[in-house]
């Protein structure tokens, strides 16, 4: 006999299901480090969250500019030893 436990997923693995969920590969990466800080000791639960937010969020900020910047068609980006005065 299976013991319910068993059968039942671990927290871990409910967040990374609510990451993928979510759509938030970032947060899903830094997962197990943030897990190993806090389980040693190292930073606190809201700490821990921080960090994960912090990571999806600078990645989805650097896709938006990203995308923006190539859908504006912009030239090179040019130095002032690249002009012609």
């Amino acid at each position: 006999m299976t013991n319910a436990l068993d059968t039942t997923p671990s927290t871990i693995d409910r967040i990374r299901h609510d990451l993928v969920g979510l759509k938030m590969p970032r947060a899903l990466e830094a997962l197990d480090h943030v897990v190993r800080r806090l389980e040693k000791g190292e930073i606190a639960a809201l700490e821990a969250m921080d960090i994960l937010l912090s990571e999806e969020l600078t990645l989805r900020e650097n896709s938006r500019i990203k995308t923006a910047l190539r859908m504006g068609r912009l030239a090179t980006v040019k130095t002032l030893a690249g002009f012609d005065f």
